[in-house]
């Protein structure tokens, strides 16, 4: 799932760091996700985060291959999971909190100005660049690292819907950004345009507030796309296995193959919530997930860290149920309609796929109840404005009403689209893009099956998730008329994190990785949303942005079918610790053998 990725947190625009969070990402879980689950099945709320057995070497077994490991690029859960052990971000979330994130590379609080416009944050002392940076790191790295988020070299996806309205950053290319200024060696300020603090303090969770020298990564940054990533330095626990002269690529890092994290001998715990138990880290990449399940399940020093098998997770809860984990509320699952291309440029096609889509068959196909409820709109539960855009049954909408699939109710939408027989009679063929593995694979089937039964041709080309993002779904070139296996994960707890990057035409990226993969653009929400950005009040907001939701939803912008729960699988001698924050997937640094 990508945040689509990623980590959650809302600021509470007073000037207190008290965080409201519930979101599920980009990709995150709600706060749900700590709460109960069936009888002996693990939680973030359940598992020791102290105490941990120190030493040894975890093996962990995915699916997946990383989509980009540049903490500038990333926004993708398999991503951020090596970025939250390597790199440290301004602000973090402990495993089992969501509620509040903690100072990581911050040493204290933001301060925010009776405008709502200046933010200042401490510098922690003491942390170190690992090799072959080797120096402490400054308030001008974080500056840098920021700056990077404008150059198109990095492509950052989530830049502008977060940042642009720090002075000088809607028209930043990469140089220094006016309104991030570093009055000393440990503090920086943003000065920013328009009330935004909470926005922007909340995504300062994200990996793009990590610090990166700029003396060792401009000339990196130079090319074009960035080779940061193959080169990078760390500054947590961990860092990638690399040479002398600190490359990656083909060093600890095998795309499709393998990566390698060891430990950062620069790494002062003392400047760290982290314990970092391990030693080493080996993640093998590829293979059958449900080959790879069976081998966590009956092996030892193993985990999966994306999504098992279907089978798997049920084989898990039958046999091995104390070496599973469940963490509700972690994220979500549609189906991309290509909104401004193709066929699906037409709102009432939208309407009729929405209405024949089977979602509870799509549903089963991940697990059924124990990890998935069905979909009916797009924020969260548990976000401020769920309940106000229809609670779990969504808008009264006919479309919606259904989660099985209604043929009568689509081909009315059909009609209304100017097919008179209720079926596609067009010469179009469906560019169907999905991804490989279980359960992906099988809701791509439902998913072009109900393309099918309603008259469309199709092309149907399943591919790795990583590939299915980086290369198709969020290439707006491309122009993929169906994605239908892309997932969000909220970047902070509020309803504008849930909505504005996936659905916010003013943020569909060009030139780099884009995450609104439906090219959803209706002008009369671009600017609702610009109005609920600038709305002050939990209340208020939530009320704003359900009125965003149900919109979208009476738009079809994309056919929701899936409020995830996310299973973990770990070897009976693992003491995994799971987060709740991005997908609840294992958190390496709290995790350790027993």
């Amino acid at each position: 799932m990508t945040r689509s990725m990623r980590t959650v947190a809302l600021v509470a625009l007073a000037g207190v760091f008290a965080l409201a969070l519930a979101a599920c990402g980009s990709s995150s879980s709600s706060s749900s996700s700590s709460g109960s689950a069936p009888s002996g099945v693990l939680t973030p709320a359940t598992e020791a985060q102290s105490g941990g057995k120190r030493g040894g070497t975890l093996n962990v077994l995915n699916h997946e291959d990383f989509e980009h490991i540049d903490p500038g690029q990333s926004y993708f859960s398999i991503d951020y999971e090596a970025d939250t052990v390597t790199s440290r971000p301004l602000y973090s979330y402990k495993p089992d909190n969501f509620k509040e994130p903690v100072p990581d590379m911050a040493s204290g609080v933001p301060q925010i100005s009776a405008d709502k416009k200046t933010i200042t944050i401490p510098i922690r002392h003491g942390v170190h660049f690992s090799p072959p940076v080797n120096r402490e790191v400054t308030s001008a790295d974080i500056a840098y690292a920021l700056d990077r988020g404008a150059n198109p070299n990095v492509g950052n996806p989530y830049f502008g819907a977060y940042f642009n309205s720090i002075v000088g950053a809607k028209t930043a290319t990469g140089g220094p950004i006016a309104g991030i200024t570093t009055p000393n060696k440990y503090t920086i300020v943003f000065h920013l345009t328009e009330p935004k603090a909470a926005t922007v303090i909340g995504a300062l969770v994200l990996p793009l507030s990590a610090p990166v020298p700029e003396e060792y990564a401009k000339k990196l940054d130079a090319k074009k796309p960035s080779e940061y990533g193959n080169y990078q330095v760390a500054t947590g626990p961990y860092m990638w296995k690399a040479d002398s002269s600190g490359k990656i690529l083909g060093v600890g890092y095998q795309p499709g193959k393998s990566a390698t994290l060891v430990r950062n001998p620069n790494w002062n715990a003392s400047t760290d919530y982290r314990p970092a138990y391990l030693d080493q880290i080996n993640i093998s990449i590829g293979g059958d997930t449900n080959v790879i399940g069976r081998q966590v399940l009956e092996g030892s020093n193993m985990v999966q860290n994306d999504t098992p098998a279907q089978a798997i997770v049920k084989l898990a809860y039958e046999k091995f149920r104390s070496q599973l984990e469940i963490s509700s509320g972690a994220g979500d699952h549609y189906v991309a309609l290509n909104n401004k291309n193709g066929p699906f440029k037409n709102v009432d096609l939208r309407k009729a796929y929405w209405a024949v889509l089977d979602r509870k068959a799509m549903d089963k196909a991940r697990g059924g109840e124990l990890v998935s409820d069905v979909m009916t709109h797009f924020i969260y539960p548990e976000i401020p404005g769920f309940e106000q855009a229809g609670g779990p049954a969504g808008p009264k909408l006919d479309f919606n009403e259904h989660p099985e699939g209604d043929m009568a109710v689509a081909e009315k939408y059909m009609k209304l689209a100017g097919y008179p027989s209720g079926k596609y009679t067009g010469s179009a063929t469906v560019q169907v893009v999905g991804s490989t593995g279980s359960p992906a694979s099988e809701d791509a089937q439902i998913a072009n099956q109900a393309l099918t039964s309603l008259g469309f041709k199709t092309k149907l080309n399943l591919v790795d998730q990583s590939v299915m993002y980086s290369k198709y779904c969020g290439v707006v070139s491309e122009k993929i008329d169906v994605c239908p296996n892309v997932g969000w994960l909220a970047d902070f707890g509020d309803p504008e994190a849930v909505l504005s990057v996936p659905f916010n035409g003013e943020y569909i990226v060009n030139n780099g990785t884009n995450s609104n993969w439906g090219l959803v653009d209706v002008k009369k929400i671009n600017k609702a949303m610009k109005a609920a950005e600038l709305v002050v009040g939990k209340q208020a907001r939530a009320e704003a942005w359900a009125k965003i939701d149900t919109e979208l939803v009476e738009e079809a912008v994309a056919a929701p079918y899936d409020w995830s729960k996310q299973p973990n699988i770990e070897s009976k001698n693992v003491a995994g610790v799971g987060d709740v924050a991005n997908e609840g997937s294992w958190d390496y640094s709290f995790t350790s053998l027993k």
